[in-house]
């Protein structure tokens, strides 16, 4: 499908100035996360970059810290040309603002593990020791179409999408509720689901650990119902914090081109040749990270989230408002609370 591919769209330029903000991205190392960390950081914001490998996130800041720095160099050498038209006096003025070295952004690793609901617990202690604060919290990481395997806690790696989360959203929700009732703030958490949730069983049934586990179910059905939880949890979510202004969104982000294909080379090896075809397709069937990073920016960051009321809405590309599977409106409201009940009791058993 090419998403609004010929249409205007809300685009990275729009995000307003963060400065004061802070964020928690989870799996912001590479892929959407990264894009979506280094968006935010260069308008100001303070982003806490939470991963499971501390190398690989250090490498990324750096990546990110080195990129703010030329874009600033750049800027700084168009001002300088602009000024040679302009009187000596005003050319020396805005020279020597412009030699003025902008302050490094502010982006610091966090520890988590999507696949151990207690490390959602320690990550948020770490963070509530470091800031008073959190203004959006994206529920970014991922794991797609792995084969069949258990978590340390037991849970099966794909599920973890949802009870990862859960595990990191709960113990963040008084700092939260804390920031949303200080003036000017628009809290926002932002849980990544995807159009896979379509593809969720057609009973799914999250009664217990053994039936979200579903050893007999195909890679992209466990998926699907990993998908599917992320947007009945934000549904639970949003009801629960009805009484405050916090806009919790899911976010579907587009078929995008990033590492987490690794999975489908795992689970189907045949397939690895064609997923080297995939810069063909980027732009149109397949999108960048860039392109893949606009709804969840949107989500986090745009007035028109408050301004248009969108509590618990399901987005898509381009920051569109959409309508998800059937069984992801949850009308009845016992899916969602169903997953939400099992959510807690993982995490009271294992925290």
């Amino acid at each position: 499908m090419v998403f609004g591919f010929f249409e205007s769209r809300w685009s990275f330029e729009q995000i307003p100035d963060l400065t004061g903000k802070v964020a928690i991205v989870t799996g912001g190392n590479s892929g959407l996360g990264y894009i979506t960390c280094l968006e935010l950081a260069r308008k100001n914001a303070k982003v806490y970059m939470a991963s499971r490998n501390k190398t690989k996130a250090e490498e990324s800041i750096a990546k990110i810290k080195e990129e703010l720095k030329k874009q600033h160099t750049k800027s700084k050498s168009k001002s300088k040309s602009k000024c040679k038209s302009k009187s000596k006096s005003e050319s020396e003025s805005e020279i020597e603002t412009e030699d003025t070295e902008p302050k490094e952004p502010f982006i610091e690793f966090l520890e988590f593990d999507l696949s151990k609901i207690a490390s959602g617990k320690s990550t948020a202690e770490e963070f509530l020791k470091k800031e008073s604060r959190l203004d959006m919290l994206i529920n970014n990481a991922g794991i797609m179409a792995t084969p069949y395997e258990l978590s340390a806690d037991g849970i099966e790696l794909q599920a973890c999408n949802g009870t990862g989360h859960y595990g990191l959203t709960i113990p963040l929700l008084d700092i939260l509720k804390k920031t949303d009732k200080e003036e000017g703030s628009q809290v926002r958490i932002v849980n990544l689901s995807s159009l896979a949730h379509m593809t969720a069983a057609s009973k799914p049934d999250f009664s217990s650990l053994e039936a979200l586990n579903q050893p007999y179910s195909s890679t992209w059905t466990r998926y699907g119902n990993s998908k599917l939880s992320n947007i009945l949890f934000n549904s639970e979510l949003q009801r629960r914090l009805e009484d405050t202004n916090i806009h919790c969104l899911a976010v579907h982000p587009g078929v995008v081109d990033t590492d987490l294909s690794r999975g489908l080379e795992e689970s189907y090896p045949l397939i690895k040749p064609l997923l080297g075809l995939k810069s063909i397709f980027r732009g149109t069937l397949l999108l960048s990270p860039e392109q893949g990073a606009i709804t969840q920016l949107y989500a986090a960051t745009s007035p028109e989230i408050t301004e248009k009321k969108l509590k618990g809405k399901y987005l898509a590309p381009y920051a569109k408002v959409q309508t998800p599977s059937k069984l992801a409106q949850d009308l009845d409201h016992s899916l969602s609370l169903q997953f939400w009940t099992l959510c807690e009791s993982i995490y009271t058993s294992k925290t």
